[in-house]
């Protein structure tokens, strides 16, 4: 995926296999493809617009601090808005959610995208 692309990207280096092997262990599940296929090529990044895809450590923390395990239990908090809005993604199936951080209830998920991939290359709009 070319974060690249995207005007006023700030991106990190992709995480080697191993953090990868890692993080998917924390999680005790499978991680989305898509969202491996980013972390492949970028270990997070930030835009212009507020938009934060959270680093592996970030990821980590954000997931457990928002409790998306006991009140998303189907999806991954990949990153937010840095408005109080988590960027949500299902750990089955395709989208790109955003939901209120107090909330994190999925009956609130508004749609922001398709797929990770078609998200990412339309600018990470929210």
């Amino acid at each position: 995926m070319k974060i690249s692309n995207i005007k006023g990207a700030v991106a990190n280096d992709a995480i080697p296999s191993a953090q990868l092997a890692e993080l998917q262990a924390s999680f005790h599940v499978k991680l989305p493809s898509p969202y491996v296929e980013v972390l492949n090529s970028v270990g997070g990044f930030s835009l212009q617009n507020g938009v934060v895809l959270y680093s592996p450590s970030d990821l980590v923390e954000r997931n457990k601090t928002f409790e998306v395990e006991k009140y998303a239990p189907a999806y991954l908090a990949i990153g937010d808005d840095s408005g109080g809005r988590s960027i949500m993604l299902p750990l089955a199936g395709e989208g790109v959610y955003l939901v209120d951080q107090g909330s994190m209830d999925p009956d609130e998920f508004k749609r922001i995208g398709i797929s990770l991939t078609s998200w990412i290359a339309g600018g990470c709009m929210i």
